[in-house]
């Protein structure tokens, strides 16, 4: 090979390798680029996912911090939590813009140099929400009420649970018998008195025929008044002689035709008073006798009435509750069911007493049948008289309708011992034992309520006494009815009931409320209800009474009206809960007939017991509500001032007027109005309005971040992680992140 041809050849080599290393160099820098951008890609996504993770945490961050400004006063006088008077933007704002500061370094590395774009806050659900403030009660009382209310009511009520039970069903029996017993008895004293009418209508005509009856008839000559049948009859004979005598001479001649007239004028004017007074009296005793069936048809109803009345008095559904109370395992001594109990029960038990049998009232209706057969006899012989007057025949017709009228009135008309319905009488007060006494005991009864009723009507005076507590009250009023409008119900008020006029009544009533607090004892101990947390948050929260306010009222040593300052809303804030009314008075007034109502049923359930032994059920009814009225007079005074009160004889513990609260919130239920005056007075006593004090929060903060290496291929990226709601804009990645709190 030439020189030149090597050189070429080399050069040629040369160029070779200098394309291979420059190839060599391509791909390397190639390959770098691959490798740098993949890498670069996975810095930007590591990145994106500390932001992603960083900006989570931030969100929740600031909208815990705003809830954490929640009001410090509804959280330490009610224990409630609402967010503050501080604007929840501004917190947010802070908290965002104090987190994402870079700070005061000039040579800090960020690795995410994130930046705020934009933040919200929504504030949902007010306090004054039915829903949110009682989720709230619950929350505080969920281990307090349970426990407070099982050792501090229940363990002391659950001892009588038996005896009221009975004395409940007692007098619910008792009280229906004795308005039945009553209408009956009634019943059957008008038809006596109906069926007496009847036969004393038969009086005046017995007159007319024969006065007095029973004597024989004389013959007499004409001349004399006819004031009778019978005198008619006596004048017959000479009658005729003096018109045969007459006959037989010549008209000139004539002696008697004067007395003759006169006679017949006579006998006319009798038998048109006979004909007057027979159909006056027929139709006087069809009307009298048709009622007197009649009310014998209502005496045999109401008798059946009462005996269903005792067939169901052992089914009341409201037993349920003192058996659940009777049953549950509950601290304390155990439920009362021995003598006290089966005391009482022996009373119900002997209201069969109270029934007449079917023989018995038979017997009257019979009597009825009787007395119209009677009647019937007394129509044909008048009949068989009217048409023998001034005929043959007539004294045995005069007779003859005397002697049954005579029989009719005997039995019917005057008292005597032939009267048939003195009889009857006297077998109806037979069983009647005990009548006397017992409306003896129901007069001093009424008496005594009446005076019971005397504290209530002082109290209610005290009304309208004090004009700055008036205009509290308004203010007060006005609260509750935003309440009302702002969770959409209607007005009502849980009205304590007055004390009754009549003591039946009013023992009836207690016992009903002696039911309902039983009842709502047992449903509690079947399962924790709402209305317990809410009960008891309000006597935990909210001020009572002082009842010892009210003792000069009770024992009449004073009118009140020292005391009015003390009906201020601010010292009885669980009464107007309890009641709702919105004047001074009405709600202290209320609970003090409340409180009586129950005394009365607890103390009349003792009376059953002190009183069984007397025998007519009805009788030992009265006595035990007299005696009930006595003793809760007493325990009144003694209650307001001591405080408190033995709660029974037969359970010797101490019920205050507090716990009388509290069992009367059981028995009124009206829930949501419960709340709303909750609700209002939080308004009044803080200037708060819960309706207006949020308690969940809703935040959504938008953070930016700048990419570094990325710029040409944020689609792309965008693409794979908008999925979470997340977008790219030029060079910048968007992050948007929601979060909840709530109390």
């Amino acid at each position: 090979m030439t020189k030149h041809g090597k050189a070429r050849s080399s050069r040629r080599r040369r160029e070779a390798g200098r394309s291979s290393d420059g190839s060599v160099s391509v791909f390397l820098i190639i390959a770098l680029a691959a490798v740098f951008m993949f890498v670069a890609i996975f810095i930007d996504f590591s990145r994106i996912a500390a932001m992603k993770a960083q900006s989570e945490r931030l969100t929740r961050a600031a909208v815990r911090s705003v809830m954490s400004s929640y009001d410090p006063q509804l959280q330490k006088e009610y224990g409630l939590y609402a967010h503050g008077g501080t604007s929840g933007d501004l917190i947010m704002g802070n908290v965002l813009n104090d987190s994402l500061n870079p700070g005061d370094r000039s040579d800090a590395f960020r690795l995410m140099a994130m930046e705020l774009d934009s933040s919200g806050l929504e504030l949902q659900r007010p306090l004054g929400t039915y829903d949110i403030f009682n989720r709230q009660i619950i929350e505080d009382m969920k281990y307090k009420a349970p426990i407070d209310f099982t050792l501090e009511l229940v363990g002391k009520f659950k001892p009588l649970s038996q005896s009221m039970k009975e004395a409940s069903n007692t007098v619910d029996v008792l009280k229906k018998l004795r308005k039945l017993y009553d209408k009956r008895e009634a019943a059957l004293d008008e038809m006596l008195t109906k069926q007496r009418k009847a036969g004393e209508h038969a009086i005046r005509l017995s007159k007319l025929v024969m006065d007095p009856p029973g004597q024989p008839i004389n013959d007499a000559s004409l001349g004399g008044s006819i004031q009778t049948a019978a005198d008619g009859a006596s004048q017959y004979e000479d009658y005729k002689d003096k018109q045969q005598e007459d006959a037989d001479r010549p008209p000139k001649e004539k002696q008697y035709t004067l007395l003759l007239m006169a006679y017949r004028s006579g006998m006319s004017s009798i038998g048109s008073q006979i004909s007057r007074e027979a159909g006056r009296f027929q139709r006087e005793n069809d009307k009298l006798q048709a009622d007197a069936q009649q009310l014998w048809e209502e005496a045999r109803s109401l008798n059946e009435e009462m005996k269903q009345v005792i067939k169901e008095s052992e089914n009341r559904s409201s037993n349920v509750g003192y058996d659940q109370v009777t049953n549950d395992v509950t601290p304390g001594p155990a439920a009362s069911i021995g003598s006290e109990a089966e005391m009482i029960q022996s009373v119900r038990k002997q209201a069969d007493k109270l029934i007449h049998s079917d023989d018995f009232l038979n017997g009257f209706r019979q009597e009825i049948d009787n007395q119209e057969r009677r009647y019937q006899q007394v129509v044909r012989a008048v009949a068989a008289l009217q048409s023998s007057l001034g005929g043959e025949g007539m004294k045995g017709a005069v007779l003859g309708a005397s002697r049954e009228l005579q029989n009719y009135i005997s039995n019917y008309g005057v008292s005597g011992s032939g009267n048939i319905l003195d009889r009857q009488q006297a077998a109806l007060e037979q069983f009647r034992t005990s009548y006397k006494e017992r409306k003896a005991m129901e007069k001093l009864a009424n008496q005594k309520l009446k005076q019971a009723s005397k504290a209530i009507e002082a109290i209610n005076g005290l009304n309208g006494q004090n004009q700055a507590i008036m205009d509290e009250f308004r203010e007060l009023q006005q609260y509750y009815d935003e309440s009302l409008q702002f969770n959409a119900e209607a007005d009502s008020m849980s009205k304590g009931k007055p004390l009754d006029d009549d003591p039946y009544d009013a023992g009836k009533q207690a016992m009903d409320n002696m039911d309902g607090m039983f009842g709502f004892m047992g449903n509690v101990l079947g399962g924790v209800r709402d209305e317990l947390f809410q009960n008891e948050y309000a006597v935990h929260y909210y001020q009572h009474f002082d009842v010892g306010n009210l003792s000069g009222i009770v024992d009449g040593s004073s009118t009140g009206e020292e005391i009015v300052q003390e009906f201020a809303i601010g010292n009885q804030e669980v009464e107007y809960i309890l009641y709702g009314f919105h004047n001074p008075a009405g709600n202290i007034s209320a609970a003090y007939a409340e409180i009586f109502a129950s005394r009365l049923a607890i103390r009349t359930m003792e009376g059953f017991v002190v009183n069984s032994k007397l025998g007519n059920p009805l009788a030992v009814l009265a006595a035990a509500i007299l005696y009930g009225i006595e003793k809760a007079i007493e325990d009144m005074i003694q209650l307001c001032q001591k405080g408190s009160v033995q709660l029974s004889k037969y359970v010797p513990v101490e019920l205050t007027y507090r716990d009388h609260l509290r069992i009367f919130l059981f028995i009124h239920s009206h829930n949501e109005k419960k709340l709303s005056r909750m609700l209002a007075l939080i308004r009044l006593n803080t200037g708060i309005n819960p309706a207006e004090r949020f308690t969940y929060a809703s935040g959504e903060v938008k953070t930016a971040m700048r990419l570094w290496f990325l710029p040409g291929v944020t689609k792309s990226i965008g693409v794979v992680f908008g999925s979470d709601g997340d977008e790219v804009q030029g060079s910048r990645y968007l992050v948007k992140r929601k979060a909840d709190f709530s109390y």
